[in-house]
């Protein structure tokens, strides 16, 4: 990998969760699959949050204050609106299992 692709990974890598993120919340939401559990979302949304998590490291080892400045505010904003969203579903899964 070149020098320029290696230091805007982490903002690569940061827009690709969040389009996976919104694809899987709009297909995971009960329109598609009516009956499936909701571990699925929350053990996807506890996978992205740990992306979230290597990203944000990884752009703070950056040299580009751009990439540093973008990787922690942004995956600090997604990653405190993932950490929201996943306990949200938490509450739901315990309130319907028996």
């Amino acid at each position: 990998m070149t020098r320029s692709k290696q230091t805007y990974l982490p903002v690569f890598l940061t827009l690709g969760l969040l389009l996976f993120n919104m694809l899987t919340s709009y297909l995971l939401s009960g329109k598609f699959f009516p009956n499936l559990s909701l571990w699925v979302p929350i053990g996807l949304n506890v996978l992205v949050g740990l992306g979230y998590i290597v990203s944000l490291v990884m752009g703070l080892r950056s040299t580009n204050n751009y990439v540093k400045w973008f990787s922690m505010l942004a995956n600090t904003a997604f990653l405190l609106s993932l950490s929201v969203i996943t306990f949200m579903l938490l509450l739901a899964n315990d309130i319907s299992e028996p």
